[in-house]
């Protein structure tokens, strides 16, 4: 499973950044996902946060799994028998009342979620372009939460409340197909770069998984209370929300920033840019009143910076290892992040005080930054030396 897809074309690198969004595509929507649960399902707000988390910890204990698949098994035949499961799963759940059964039913869909996410960020890092491949990922995941959550609404007044795991499962067979059109495997096409020892890169790929986890918890982290921060500092209610959407949006710019520059300025540059943005955000955030227009810039400083930063940062593991193992690996970091980022936060609150999330965040930006440098600055020298050589 280590032949490298050769496509030039845009359109394939979106189907293969849908193929791998859709195993945890509730994560963009989750929002709307326990709002259903805790509402006309009939569990409890608790009961709800408690699915929902075990949906998370299935994905994380899949994407572990997908890591020892990857370089096993062949990745269309794998996709197509883990998303027909899931889109399976997630209709099936609408049956199921008892708080328990929907617990391990969650679960094990979780898994196969993650399972699917592991595998297909494998074949996303052995795209020619993995700069592109993983903007196209943070787009269209950015994208299609803000959609599901604008149209949710009114798919369960037109049908019911479990119309967000019909959505579920809709996504989840759209995959599939875009499994069966997507490009086939071709001889390898990217350029081999120059290796360093086996030792050193594996030092390279430690201090690279580190950075994509601690800057995804310090990111999500601030997401989580975002809404919580802007009340406490004065700003409107109405217009929190209002700016939190729009601001999101910016989101889809910084995921289309290595799409549209590739690899111009080097991707040292940008990851080193974006966190010093991300790390301004949260400084502005810090004064305990806030004018409206402070509480946009930051949140928008910090909607661009995540998704270029994490784009660039997976590009590098693609690059480290080309099997794709690596980049599986780095699925399930990230994931770990996302799912810390609101506990570490959540333990530093005390009553009307964010000053310690935002000061520790802004030090968790800083640290992933530190510790990417060295891997990526490595990774931009093996690959000037190979260019050279060619």
């Amino acid at each position: 499973m280590s032949k490298p897809i050769f496509v030039q074309r845009v359109i394939p690198y979106f189907l293969f950044a849908f193929i791998a969004m859709v195993g945890t595509s509730y994560i963009n929507f989750l929002p709307s996902v326990v709002s259903a649960l805790a509402g006309g399902i009939g569990f409890s707000n608790s009961q709800a946060g408690e699915i929902v988390a075990a949906n998370g910890y299935g994905a994380l204990l899949g994407s572990i799994a997908a890591i020892f698949l990857v370089r096993r098994v062949k990745w269309r035949p794998a996709m197509y028998l883990c998303l027909f499961l899931l889109a399976g799963m997630d209709l099936t759940t609408i049956w199921i009342a008892d708080f328990q059964l929907i617990m391990g039913w969650r679960f094990f869909a979780g898994f196969d979620g993650g399972l699917c996410m592991g595998i297909a960020f494998s074949v996303l890092a052995r795209l020619n372009s993995p700069d592109r491949a993983f903007g196209a990922l943070l787009f269209i995941q950015f994208s299609l939460g803000a959609i599901v959550i604008t149209l949710l609404p009114s798919l369960q007044a037109r049908i019911n409340d479990y119309a967000v795991f019909y959505v579920m499962a809709f996504l989840a067979l759209i995959s599939l197909i875009f499994t069966f059109i997507a490009p086939s495997l071709n001889h390898p096409q990217k350029p081999k770069l120059k290796t360093f020892p086996r030792n050193s890169n594996r030092q390279n790929e430690w201090l690279l998984l580190l950075a994509i986890m601690l800057y995804n918890c310090a990111a999500s982290g601030i997401w989580a209370y975002a809404e919580l921060i802007g009340l406490n500092s004065g700003v409107q209610q109405n217009n929190v929300t209002t700016y939190i959407a729009s601001t999101s949006l910016l989101g889809l710019i910084g995921a289309m920033l290595p799409m549209m520059t590739g690899n111009q300025f080097g991707r040292l540059f940008w990851i080193i840019f974006g966190g010093l943005l991300s790390m301004a955000s949260c400084l502005i955030l810090l004064p305990a009143q806030l004018s409206d227009a402070f509480y946009i810039c930051a949140m928008a400083m910090l909607f661009f910076s995540w998704t270029a930063v994490l784009s660039y940062m997976f590009a590098v593991t693609a690059d480290l290892d080309t099997s794709g193992q690596l980049s599986a690996v780095a699925s399930m970091v990230s994931l770990a992040g996302s799912a810390s980022g609101p506990m570490v936060a959540a333990t530093l609150l005390t009553a009307g005080d964010f000053s310690s999330i935002l000061l520790t965040n802004t030090s968790l930006f800083l640290v992933s930054v530190l510790l990417a440098m060295k891997p990526v600055s490595r990774q931009e020298m093996t690959r000037k030396l190979s260019l050279r050589t060619q």
